[in-house]
């Protein structure tokens, strides 16, 4: 019952403040009066299909010296919006969300505002007022929020300038160096530019709003984005682009976890017990392929996840020399008992040595040759791991 008593109030009082009194009912109908007028004398003879680009700069057939040319058409994108929504490494391909707002000028869509009560601003669906064509190069796939439902809807001013916000999701192509994965760090961006028009023709300015976001929420769970900007290319013959970069690097928590460290301690833990009574052969080899399996498959989940490029990723790296060091030690192992039994042969054919009574001696009796590789080969393994974070 409350909660409805609570409605009930909250419409009533919706309701009454609604309601307009004489004097505002009668400034909102000259309004409308007014931007009827105004509709009806703009779009007088006005052709949406005609292009609003001037082509005559540089035309052949006019004396350009006699000719006065009027301004070349610029247009200005503002973007509102750079989020990162997810990267591909396999297809080098990243997806963005890209707002962005657009502005140029159409002079056949000018007015004065003192003749139409004031106004200097009209809301017009897109369909209505030619739309500069507008690319994002390198582009995989583009999704426009727009709906039939729901027209999207242009700004004209009283100067002749036109805009309109739009709301992407852009996939583009972007090279991606992924050697130092997963401690990498890339720049990849939005590229803009009229395809369409010759680029002596127009020109395309890039500017940035304040974002509404911080860069800690730019970007997802496994990336970070770290920088945001415009930046202006010349590509020749296809005119100025406008290009939003967006820098970001991964958050290696996720291969740190589960796959340095527990490759680490794989090849340690095989390491102690490949150097451990080093008499059992049959085990040492039962270890050493266990270990090598777990490497191999470690090594196939990397494969599928990076893409295929001239340089070997770091991490991949280190899972092959891991593998390396382990191969190296079982291969250690099995040759020590031959090397063993060899040692203690020769020995009983020779006098015993002078040095056997000293400190020294007896501290070389007591090191077996085993515990001193196990040592070297464990220092490998953790330089090996070390390398990774340099």
């Amino acid at each position: 019952m409350l909660t409805f008593f609570l409605v009930t109030i909250v419409f009533i009082s919706l309701c009454f403040a609604q309601e307009m009194t004489k004097a505002e009912m009668a400034s909102y109908e000259k309004f409308l009066a007014d931007q009827k007028r105004l509709w009806d004398d703009l779009f007088r003879g006005y052709d949406p299909t005609i292009s609003a680009i001037y082509t005559l700069h540089k035309s052949q057939w006019i004396n350009q010296n006699k000719t006065i040319h009027p301004p070349i058409t610029e247009l200005k994108l503002t973007m509102a919006m750079l989020k990162l929504v997810d990267v591909v490494e396999v297809e080098e391909k990243i997806t963005f969300l890209f707002d962005y707002i657009a502005e140029y000028t159409d002079y056949r869509l000018k007015w004065n505002p003192l003749e139409y009560g004031g106004i200097s601003h009209i809301y017009v669906p897109h369909k209505s007022i030619w739309l500069p064509e507008i690319t994002i190069a390198d582009a995989h796939e583009i999704k426009f929020f727009e709906s039939d439902d729901a027209p999207r809807t242009a700004w004209i001013n009283y100067n002749g300038t036109a805009g309109f916000y739009t709301s992407t999701v852009a996939s583009v192509i972007c090279q991606l160096d992924v050697f130092k994965f997963p401690l990498d760090e890339h720049e990849c961006g939005v590229s803009v530019l009229f395809h369409t028009y010759f680029a002596d023709e127009y020109e395309i300015k890039g500017e940035m709003e304040k974002l509404a976001k911080p860069l800690s929420q730019l970007g997802n769970g496994e990336w970070k984005v770290t920088y945001i900007g415009v930046a202006e290319e010349d590509n020749g013959n296809l005119g100025e682009t406008q290009r939003f970069i967006a820098r970001f690097q991964r958050n290696p928590s996720f291969y740190v976890a589960l796959v340095m460290v527990p490759a680490y301690f794989i090849n340690f833990l095989s390491i102690i017990a490949l150097f451990i009574n080093i008499e059992n052969v049959g085990e040492k080899i039962t270890v050493g392929l266990t270990n090598i399996m777990a490497m191999t498959f470690i090594l196939v989940i990397l494969a599928a996840d990076l893409p295929k490029t001239a340089r070997i990723p770091l991490l991949a790296i280190y899972v092959i020399v891991g593998l390396v060091i382990v191969m190296a030690s079982i291969g250690v192992v099995l040759v020590l008992p031959y090397v063993r039994k060899y040692q203690a042969k020769r020995n009983k054919n020779q006098e015993k040595q002078l040095d056997e009574q000293t400190r020294f001696g007896k501290f070389c009796a007591w090191l077996k040759v085993e515990y001193v590789l196990m040592v070297v080969f464990q220092i490998a393994n953790f330089v090996n791991f070390i390398i990774l974070f340099m």
